[in-house]
């Protein structure tokens, strides 16, 4: 389950601060991690988004990566955790921020 906040603000700009986040902190290859995702994309119905598959892609082969560095549960909600992130650090108005902190 992807949680709301992802849903609403989750944009096609946010890939590729995921890409950037990921080559930063983890050190993977971004080149070569895009190049999987684009022929993960390119296998999709034309109906899938670009921003859906990101997340399908990153829950099936980004995620299982990420928790092995981190030596966490294989099933752990890493990738999505990086989403939520991703989008709290670069997309959500600060009042939101601060209301979501309150609660």
């Amino acid at each position: 389950m992807i949680p709301q906040l992802i849903e609403d603000y989750f944009a096609p700009m946010h890939i590729d601060l995921v890409f950037r986040e990921l080559k930063e902190r983890f050190g993977f290859n971004e080149k070569a991690w895009r190049k999987k995702f684009e022929e993960f994309l390119s296998r999709q119905p034309r109906t899938t988004s670009e921003m859906d598959a990101f997340i399908k892609f990153g829950n099936s082969q980004i995620n299982p990566v990420l928790n092995e560095i981190l030596c966490r549960n294989a099933l752990h909600s890493t990738f999505v955790k990086l989403l939520f992130y991703i989008v709290e650090q670069n997309s959500i108005p600060k009042k939101l921020k601060a209301k979501g902190q309150q609660g």
